[in-house]
């Protein structure tokens, strides 16, 4: 009876399985009817509503949206931030104008719409953008975060629409997202007519002067958790280095490249630590018991003259980096032995400080310039009046 029972509850478990398989699997349910595979090979998503909007049932006035393709957009820039009236401008081209009153003028998505950011002061050595450490996103790549650049002060920022009407005209935080990494170092040398060569996240910067502890230990420097940046300069080709001093007096400071010796001192690998010692200030004060003859004081002050006009002396006796990450501590070290290694090998003339650029030409994109061939060589060309015809003078005439 077991034996039966048990042959008669396995059948009915294989006949209720079967049953379950041929009503659950042999065929779709009806709210999946559409995920099928399709037989036919040129099958699209929107085959489905093909005879819906066929071109018979499309009516003749109405015209279909066209795919105009990914946007052409190379940053974007929020006005009106944090109200009902929050706008997202999308920006294309830039370009930098001016002299004495510097700005960006942005090219936007229509024919009259533009955004000009005026920056605070003409001195391109004085414009620092500002991008943020990698640990402000963790799970990123450290080069994106060049590609939100903001400035540490507030500019003004004149937004004319499409229509040609200005509705914005107020100094406010500008920040730019820009599409791709390149845009945006490209954008930030164009600010400061300086190629940016690389940048390095950095845990602390340090001097002399202002020490990396403070009196209760705990990590201050003249500047924490920041990006170092290497520049080049486009016309003297000479390098610096830039770093926010958020923990002194929150701008940004310079130095230059040329004003340190090559030798890197301090190294710890472990620490990823390093320390630049400034040229002709080392670490202990100048021996007062050396003297110097009348002949060579003079000549080191006519040979430092020349050197002193070009570079600046520094108040501190020595620059220490520490690093966040192994790869930027080692390709600091490579990249700094290029640097210094140019900047020192090159004495080339410095380009002059007080250059004046020509403003480029405010051309309308709705106005025609056309300029014919004949007015352009003859209109412009001097009209020169035929020699006159002297009298032949005869030999004869010429003999005394």
């Amino acid at each position: 009876m077991a034996a039966a029972a048990s042959t008669s509850s396995s059948s009915s478990r294989t006949h209720s399985s079967r049953s379950y398989a041929s009503s659950g699997f042999s065929q779709l349910p009806p709210y999946a009817q559409n995920l099928g595979a399709p037989v036919d090979h040129n099958w699209t998503p929107n085959s489905a509503v093909s005879d819906l909007t066929d071109e018979y049932s499309t009516p003749q006035g109405q015209l279909r949206p066209l795919d105009l393709g990914p946007p052409g957009f190379q940053a974007t820039c929020t006005l009106f931030e944090g109200t009902s009236d929050e706008k997202i401008i999308y920006l294309g081209p830039w370009e930098v104008v001016g002299t004495e009153h510097r700005r960006i003028l942005w090219q936007g998505s229509y024919q009259l719409e533009r955004l000009e950011h005026f920056l605070p002061t003409a001195s391109t050595t004085e414009t620092f953008p500002h991008t943020l450490h990698s640990r402000h996103r963790q799970f990123s790549d450290p080069s994106t975060l060049e590609q939100y650049v903001t400035f540490r002060e507030r500019h003004r920022v004149r937004y004319t629409n499409e229509e040609g009407v200005v509705i914005h005209d107020q100094p406010i935080e500008v920040k730019y997202e820009f599409t791709t990494i390149e845009a945006a170092l490209t954008f930030q040398g164009d600010l400061r007519r300086k190629d940016l060569v690389d940048c390095f996240d950095v845990d602390v910067v340090w001097t002399d002067t202002q020490g990396r502890t403070d009196a209760f230990g705990n990590v201050k420097g003249i500047g924490t958790v920041q990006r170092l940046k290497l520049w080049s300069d486009r016309h003297t080709m000479s390098h610096s280095l830039s770093v926010f001093a958020n923990r002194a007096d929150r701008r940004h400071r310079e130095y230059q490249v040329d004003q340190f010796e090559g030798e890197v001192r301090g190294r710890d690998d472990r620490r990823r630590s390093l320390r630049l010692n400034v040229r002709g200030r080392r670490g202990s004060a100048p021996d007062s018991g050396r003297r110097m003859s009348l002949s060579a004081a003079f000549r080191s002050r006519r040979g430092s003259s020349s050197s002193s006009s070009s570079q600046s002396s520094l108040d501190i006796r020595y620059l220490g980096i520490q690093f966040s990450r192994t790869e930027d501590y080692r390709r600091f070290l490579d990249t700094w032995v290029v640097a210094h290694s140019s900047d020192s090998e090159y004495h080339g003339i410095t380009y002059p400080a007080d250059v004046f650029e020509l403003p480029s030409p405010q051309i309308a994109a709705s106005t025609s310039y056309e300029v014919s061939s004949q007015s352009l060589w003859q209109a412009d060309l001097p009209f020169l009046p035929a020699p006159a015809e002297e009298e032949e003078v005869e030999e004869d005439e010429l003999t005394p």
